[in-house]
């Protein structure tokens, strides 16, 4: 299995990731614009890329997108899936990367479960009939949107629950659509990751490499959803793996067992490697996966 991690693209961070022996992909922010079209520009910027990650022993796993609402009116769906023809392309150029990101967006509270499901139905399906054409596969990554609001909240994501995603593919059944599984939002859910991946094993496209450190007093006297500002920084806070509690050791040993093959994506939102720190805490929790990958 591939190791690598979120990023925007620019020649540094592919030196550093060749640099460094725990990584050998890494999912991109955008795609940048300049690789989006079929001019010539575009065309030199992709094939620089290219050569460069090959150079440095790396290819692109991902990348992370915006996708569409399922909010999405039918007079701007054309506008809609002509965009994300246009990032298809990128992908299949750039190593038949993967489609990813938090999403789909869009989730209305005024109105049932299902009936945003049919919505997400009536946006996606033509954005999976273009992948299926393509063999891009699509991962959504199941980001329950800001933690004062919720899950489920106005706007907020679809992919949020084992529960959707089971709606989700039962309406857009193609293979193609799976998902980018991240631990880290399950655990404050209280929801299991390592069930979760059980039941979706087909659909796990793309797996965030990323924890959550829970503090346990200040939850129980004030709950998941405090209104103030110090709500999530309040009773927790995202920790690269290696640096809380979640058991990736058995993660890894259950994709091998049930023969999932794809990239681990560190997803860097660690407060205490921030700033100038923030390669070192990169290097670090590689360390540690690629440890835990040996083991599995």
């Amino acid at each position: 299995m591939k190791l690598g991690f979120l990023t925007d693209y620019n020649q540094e961070i592919v030196k550093f990731a060749g640099i460094d022996p725990s990584f050998n992909c890494l999912e991109i922010s955008g795609p940048p614009m300049e690789w989006i079209g079929d001019n010539d520009q575009a065309q030199d910027a992709r094939l620089s890329a290219l050569n460069l990650l090959s150079k440095n022993g790396l290819t692109i796993s991902s990348f992370l997108i915006q996708w569409p609402s399922i909010r999405t009116r039918k007079s701007d769906l054309k506008d809609e899936l002509d965009r994300m023809k246009q990032i298809m392309d990128v992908c299949k150029i750039m190593d038949n990367a993967i489609m990813a990101g938090a999403g789909p967006l869009g989730y209305d509270p005024e109105i049932s479960l299902e009936d945003n499901v049919a919505r997400y139905k009536e946006v996606y399906s033509p954005i999976a009939d273009l992948a299926e054409k393509r063999g891009i596969k699509v991962a959504f990554e199941n980001w329950p949107g800001d933690r004062g609001v919720g899950p489920f909240g106005d706007g907020a994501s679809l992919a949020v629950t084992p529960e959707t995603w089971g709606l989700m593919f039962e309406a857009v059944p193609s293979s193609v659509m799976g998902l980018e599984l991240d631990p880290s939002h399950l655990i404050w859910q209280k929801i299991d990751s390592h069930l979760a991946l059980d039941e979706f094993a087909e659909r796990v496209h793309v797996i965030h490499a990323k924890d959550t450190e829970i503090f346990d007093g200040r939850i129980k006297r004030d709950g998941v959803f405090r209104r103030s500002s110090r709500g999530w920084g309040h009773w927790g806070r995202y920790r690269l793996p290696g640096f809380a509690h979640f058991d990736w050791q058995k993660l890894f040993i259950m994709c091998y067992e049930r023969q999932i093959e794809c990239p681990i994506i560190i997803e860097h939102e660690d407060q205490v490697f921030s700033g100038e720190r923030r390669l070192e805490g990169l290097s670090q929790s590689g360390k540690f996966l690629r440890n835990c990958l040996l083991q599995a």
